[in-house]
């Protein structure tokens, strides 16, 4: 599986100390040089590709933005470029023009369960991840999502 990443996801899964685990959740793992600079001290990783967008693309991202940023539209264009199997967002806006432009996406919630899918995380780690980055370092989630997050990885867990 070939994946590109903004900004978020990269920064939350530091925060979580979980960057790591990325490496054994696809083949290929992509960033652009503009994310990069978004990232100011979090470092990447060796596993993660830096890599610059075409001059049409660079130019497609300086044209279109506005509401969204240039690190989320640089994803969305290289995950085009690269033909990558998902673009990695968490911003609600930058999910639907990937989605409207035909690019599957996945979040950082989307790949801490497949970390669990993949047995890297337990159902328990994951739900202790979920809460420390939604208490601790200022992802939302919507009441709804939790509630179904939480019965899908704490259903007869003895962790409530």
């Amino acid at each position: 599986m070939k994946i590109v990443l903004n900004t978020s996801p990269i920064i939350f899964f530091s925060k979580i100390s979980c960057l790591h685990l990325l490496k054994n959740c696809a083949t290929q793992i992509f960033v652009p040089e503009n994310v990069v600079l978004e990232l100011g001290d979090y470092p990447v990783p060796d596993f993660i590709s830096v890599v610059s967008l075409s001059n049409v693309g660079m130019a497609y991202v300086k044209g279109m933005m506005g509401r969204l940023h240039e690190g989320e539209l640089s994803a969305i264009v290289m995950a085009q470029e690269l033909s990558a199997d998902y673009v990695i967002l968490d911003d609600l806006l930058a999910r639907r023009k990937a989605h409207s432009l035909g690019i599957n996406v996945m979040g950082t919630l989307g790949l801490l369960l497949l970390m669990e899918k993949r047995q890297l995380l337990t159902r328990q780690q994951v739900w202790q991840f979920i809460t420390r980055l939604t208490q601790q370092h200022g992802m939302y989630l919507s009441p709804k999502i939790i509630a179904q997050l939480k019965e899908k990885l704490l259903v007869n867990a003895k962790i409530h």
